[in-house]
């Protein structure tokens, strides 16, 4: 089991490290621009997840060992505290931990019950067995409110907790049915990926571009990226000057679809979660 738990958490490891090396990516960052950031660039990112290798695998075992969800928070609360001692207080990585986090935890649950990995049932998994509790821990007192609580409470609009309540709708009926379609059309590794992020970007109410841009900056790159889709997004002869462009148009307004990222890194971890079948699991029958 502990072999399962090292291979979970290198997988976690990995999807950070092909987002953040996925190039021309609007307004984030990526090996040849820094995207709207001043204060982190791609070496950021790598020292970041450098930092919270274990974290992953960790969660996976919370969810093996039958533990709660105030475990898995405990053991966010000190990746968080590694990721900004290792970047000098800069925040990169924040969404992933509390997304991945729980998505491994699920899959120990998962795993514990079941003795294999479904990853396409993880989402609702999270949802039933700590959807609650999610949404409760972001209003305890002492909680420090998060630039997603301030949006919720000017625009309304949903968050990272919502999304996780509800069993990431975004993440399991956009990202990664994008993802895998758009590798079954043919296209590179970095085509698809690109092609999954920005499909997310057009379906999320990313709360990261809504605190930069409001709600006028939040509709301006969902309608951006539906007409890079419109034009052949990454399937058109020209597919990387047109997104190039793109980056350069977000890079002006200063926008940055993180929470997009975040459900980018996720979906890759889930892609990567199906093929440990084969090596650790027994066909199991579920509850349709």
């Amino acid at each position: 089991m502990k072999q399962l738990m090292l291979q979970i958490d290198a997988l976690a490891c990995d999807a950070l490290r092909q987002e953040v090396m996925l190039e021309n990516k609007p307004g984030l960052v990526c090996p040849s621009r820094n995207g709207s950031h001043a204060d982190m660039n791609c070496a950021t990112f790598q020292t970041s997840i450098d930092a919270l290798q274990g974290y992953f695998g960790a969660c996976f075992k919370t969810g093996l060992d039958g533990k709660e969800f105030r475990d898995l928070q405990r053991l966010g609360v000190v990746a968080e505290k590694a990721m900004f001692s290792a970047t000098l207080g800069v925040n990169t990585h924040k969404g992933a931990i509390f997304l991945m986090g729980l998505l491994a935890g699920a899959a120990g649950a998962q795993y514990r019950e079941h003795g294999c990995l479904e990853p396409m049932r993880l989402g609702r998994l999270v949802a039933a067995k700590w959807g609650v509790n999610i949404l409760l821990a972001g209003v305890q007192p002492g909680v420090q409110p998060t630039h997603g609580r301030h949006v919720k409470n000017a625009f309304g609009l949903p968050g990272a907790r919502e999304q996780a309540a509800q069993g990431f709708p975004v993440l399991f009926a956009t990202t990664v049915p994008q993802l895998r379609w758009a590798l079954s059309e043919g296209v590179n590794k970095e085509q698809a990926n690109l092609h999954a992020l920005v499909c997310t970007m057009a379906k999320l109410p990313d709360t990261n571009l809504a605190h930069r841009g409001g709600l006028k900056g939040l509709r301006w790159a969902q309608r951006r990226v539906e007409q890079f889709l419109a034009g052949g997004g990454v399937f058109a002869p020209a597919w990387r000057r047109n997104a190039v462009a793109m980056c350069s148009e977000f890079e002006s307004r200063w926008l940055s679809p993180g929470g997009s990222a975040d459900l980018l890194s996720a979906a890759l971890f889930v892609q990567s979660l199906a093929a440990l079948n084969t090596k650790f699991s027994q066909p199991v029958e579920f509850n349709r």
